[in-house]
């Protein structure tokens, strides 16, 4: 009888986790929505790297969405041509990085090359990975240096 109790112990406290998870993670959803509508101030950069001698032409976009103080939202898209044998490959990547408080919520990212489409979404709830959805062996390792990438990013852009 004992065991049965701690066993329904055990699991009750594992399902209140998750739906605390599941609220913090639709709660960031819904921030993340209101930055996306909202009309903030957007600072823009672009960096173009070609280098024929290897094949290689890169355009990057930098674009941050801030409020007073506060960074909002802060996209980095690259659009790559790699020609190699005379065949071009195109890549197009993104990473965006959204906030609350100055604080990292989610970063949201995607690869596009040759018509294949990959996603990947990091939540965050004081600079620790909530949930992601990437299944790759790396995917813990990628989620902390997106916070290092993320604390680099807030340094240069609101001093």
């Amino acid at each position: 009888m004992k065991k049965c109790a701690l066993i329904i112990v055990l699991i009750l406290n594992v399902t209140k986790s998750y739906s605390q998870d599941i609220l913090k993670i639709k709660e960031i959803d819904r921030i993340v929505n209101d930055i996306n509508e909202s009309k903030f101030r957007i600072e823009s950069d672009t960096l173009i790297k070609d280098r024929p001698e290897y094949g290689l032409k890169m355009t990057t976009y930098l674009t941050a969405a801030v409020d007073a103080n506060q960074l909002k939202k802060y996209e980095n898209f690259v659009h790559t041509f790699m020609s190699q044998d005379g065949t071009i490959r195109e890549i197009k990547t993104s990473s965006t990085f959204y906030y609350d408080q100055n604080e990292l919520i989610k970063v949201e990212e995607y690869m596009i090359e040759g018509g294949n489409k990959k996603t990947m979404e990091w939540y965050y709830s004081e600079d620790k990975p909530l949930f992601y959805s990437s299944e790759s062996e790396n995917a813990e390792e990628r989620a902390l240096l997106l916070v290092t990438i993320s604390k680099a990013m807030l340094k240069t852009i609101i001093k």
